[in-house]
């Protein structure tokens, strides 16, 4: 029986070029592909005569590939059958596919289609070498065999194929979409893969506040651009909620409660709150440096949406605040040294202790190994079920884009 691309009871014989022919089966053609079933209408298959038959013919139609002289703004290549006669011959004499082989690179409009037919069989596709070509190149090449699959109405059949084919590329493939995420949507959205997808929303949420982002999204599909504000605003409302708290955050030894009697002017006297003058020197000294953040559109409005300031009360430390800056407070308001190492402890405290209101931002939600390869923006967004803006299964994503089309 063989395999693909020639199976020995394929009743199709299908011609791309002269040296890319396929015998296939029409069953598995018309299963998948509208377009093919109306090419393999059971009207038009060859009557093969019993002489035909027992000589092993198999072949009742035959499929080449022509220029597309329509003009209608599709591909340039399109598929015409061409009619047998009882012997399985054709009665046109031009029956070779496109003269393109020659020592020619052949079009990658024309190798998808050998793509679309590899993954109806489950066959592995071809999108480039990915380390050699780079994944603008392979990008490119996904985007040709969807374009493929969309003229024969089977978006479904690639779907898994071409997932599965770049979630195999691992880190390249995450860090890819991390660099460039607006096509991955797209393209994630076009083929149902809700990998892809994921992955590609996470990004973009994170870079909601770039140019980039806010000059592409007005080119996505609705569904997607709607999901995409979505996430990118509850994002920012997130950041600009933590910080908030930092802003608003209190030492609880600083807090007071109101008692009645003697305890109470020894809890709410002067003397109680000169005990914790070196707490709120250090509680100014951090508003400060929050504050001038927030002066300076280095928080939840800056293109990083935050990604820095989160970064830094994460690492707490020297990592912002450090002995300089502390330096440079002193030569304002001079301390002994005993006096400059309490502060210093008390404000190491409070950045402990603010991070709890930035942990959820700090975490990586996406597969991209973000220890490894370094990004600009956050990767906390959450995405679940409901999110995902198409079905799944390739009878409902048959019926979504009918409704696609009707709109």
């Amino acid at each position: 029986m063989a395999g693909f691309p020639h199976f020995e009871d394929g009743d199709v014989h299908i011609i791309i070029t002269g040296s890319r022919q396929y015998q296939l089966h029409s069953a598995v053609l018309r299963s998948n592909s509208p377009v093919m079933a109306q090419l393999l209408n059971e009207e038009n298959a060859a009557r093969l005569s019993s002489k035909a038959i027992k000589r092993g013919a198999t072949v009742k139609f035959r499929i080449i590939m022509t220029n597309n002289t329509a003009h209608d703004g599709g591909l340039p290549y399109t598929l015409k059958t061409v009619p047998l006669n009882e012997e399985g011959k054709p009665t046109e004499h031009r029956i070779v596919g496109l003269d393109l082989e020659n020592g020619r690179v052949v079009p990658s409009e024309v190798l998808a289609y050998e793509s679309v037919f590899s993954a109806l069989y489950n066959a592995p596709i071809d999108l480039g070498d990915f380390e050699t070509d780079g994944m603008v190149h392979v990008l490119t090449r996904v985007w040709s065999v969807v374009d493929a699959a969309e003229q024969l109405q089977c978006t479904h059949v690639v779907t898994h194929a071409i997932e599965a084919t770049l979630l195999a590329t691992g880190q390249l493939l995450q860090q890819s979409i991390a660099s460039c995420p607006s096509p991955w949507l797209n393209l994630a959205y076009k083929i149902r893969s809700r990998n892809l997808f994921r992955e590609a929303i996470i990004h973009a949420a994170g870079q909601y506040n770039t140019e980039e982002v806010q000059k592409e999204i007005v080119e996505m599909p609705k569904k997607v651009a709607e999901l995409l504000h979505k996430k990118g605003r509850l994002l920012r409302d997130a950041v600009k909620m933590a910080e908030k708290r930092i802003l608003s955050y209190y030492p609880t030894h600083l807090q007071r409660e109101k008692t009645v009697g003697r305890a109470d002017k020894d809890n709410i006297g002067r003397a109680s709150y000169s005990n914790d003058v070196m707490s709120w020197i250090g509680l100014v000294v951090l508003r400060h440096f929050f504050t001038q953040l927030l002066a300076d559109d280095a928080t939840h409005n800056a293109p990083d949406m935050g990604k820095e300031l989160v970064d830094a009360v994460m690492q707490g430390g020297d990592s912002y605040l450090d002995k300089g800056i502390m330096d440079q407070f002193h030569a304002y308001f001079p301390m002994s040294q005993k006096g400059a190492s309490v502060l210093e402890n008390k404000v190491s405290e409070m950045k402990e202790s603010i991070k709890k209101f930035m942990a959820d931002l700090h975490k990586n939600e996406s597969m991209l190994d973000t220890k490894t390869f370094k990004v600009a923006h956050l990767t906390c967004v959450k995405v679940f079920q409901h999110d995902y803006p198409f079905r799944e299964g390739a009878k409902k994503i048959a019926i979504e884009e009918a409704d696609e089309m009707s709109e």
